[in-house]
């Protein structure tokens, strides 16, 4: 993997206090209670950075010309490059 996750430490402990406090997750409980958090966070994260890298893929437009628009040498010329085994 390339690219890093860097997680900004501030913004993350901030929603994470806030959703502590809104369930009233118990003193004794933060630690894993953080834990998951973090857990869920970073595997959606992942899921929504898988998704858009297969959006991406099957939907990259391309200046190639499409079959149905080539000329008949253009269209011979491309089945060549095809057919190299």
């Amino acid at each position: 993997m390339a690219d890093r996750t860097v997680i900004d430490a501030a913004v993350f402990a901030q929603a994470f206090a806030s959703a502590a406090a809104q369930a009233g997750i118990e003193t004794k409980q933060v630690t894993p209670a953080a834990k998951k958090y973090l857990l869920s966070y970073l595997t959606v994260f992942y899921l929504a950075n898988d998704f858009n890298q297969a959006e991406a893929q099957n939907f990259a437009t391309t200046s190639e010309v499409k079959f149905k628009d080539m000329s008949f040498e253009q269209l011979l010329e491309r089945i060549s490059q095809l057919n190299q085994y």
